[in-house]
């Protein structure tokens, strides 16, 4: 589409080369801005394409490590935290669980969450933590794992 164009701009251009000087410059300042505005969006196009297909292949590894752990994307929708205070501890948590590596390598080996090492840590009660179970495992996951453009757009949906 936008070749097309630039092509019939450059033979107008190079037919009337011999006009006055002030239109061919017009002309060619024209033919250039028109050959930039294409490549930037070409560009463009092409970096949302890739972040689209990077995107695409981290949900299907972030699948399938949660199947792992017996979980799925629709257990994380019905069982996402409906207050804001609770998000924000889930996530607190999943920070915890991804940076401290000896309770990074239970969630890991074990499947399971450390129950009574997050329940020291953050003096909450064993009943958030069975209640948010599946949330804080897949967030510790999410933070654990090489998914940098999921991780973007589900954190900024959980907070």
């Amino acid at each position: 589409m936008g070749g097309g164009l630039i092509l019939f701009i450059e033979q107008n251009y190079r037919k009337n080369q011999d006009s006055s000087s002030t239109l061919s410059q017009s002309n060619g300042k024209i033919c250039s801005k028109i050959k930039e505005t294409a490549k930037s969006k070409e560009e463009e196009l092409a970096s949302k394409s890739n972040s689209v297909i990077k995107r695409k292949d981290e949900i299907a590894a972030f699948s399938k490590e949660l199947v792992g752990f017996n979980l799925s994307f629709s257990v994380l929708v019905s069982q996402k935290p409906k207050k804001k205070d609770e998000r924000d501890q889930v996530l607190a948590i999943a920070k915890f669980v991804s940076s401290t590596p000896s309770v990074k390598e239970t969630l890991l080996n074990s499947k399971k969450l450390p129950d009574k090492t997050i329940i020291e840590e953050f003096n909450v009660p064993n009943k958030f933590i069975r209640a948010n179970k599946f949330y804080l495992i897949a967030m510790s996951l999410l933070l654990i794992g090489p998914y940098s453009e999921i991780q973007s757009y589900l954190l900024e949906g959980l907070v």
